[in-house]
């Protein structure tokens, strides 16, 4: 039998439907998993570009790590 490439599937988004969730761009994305801030798995064989998958919990974890907190000082500037 000859082994067949499966890519992930289920949980698993491109990086066009990652940047949707985030409301950025696909290109964004690239540059977040190349940058170490969003996990992602490189599903493209050979040495051609990159095919990544992102699992949606990594989107909910970068979206978290995102957040901005409200201001709840007091203070007026």
């Amino acid at each position: 039998m000859t082994p067949v490439f499966v890519a992930p599937t289920g949980d698993f988004l491109t990086t066009g439907q990652a940047a949707k969730r985030i409301g950025s761009t696909p290109q964004h994305v690239r540059r977040l998993i190349t940058a170490g801030r969003l996990n992602a798995i490189n599903i493209a064989k050979g040495d051609g570009r990159p095919r990544f998958r992102i699992a949606e919990s990594a989107v909910v974890e970068y979206l978290r790590g995102a957040q901005v907190a409200p201001n709840t000082s007091t203070e007026v500037a």
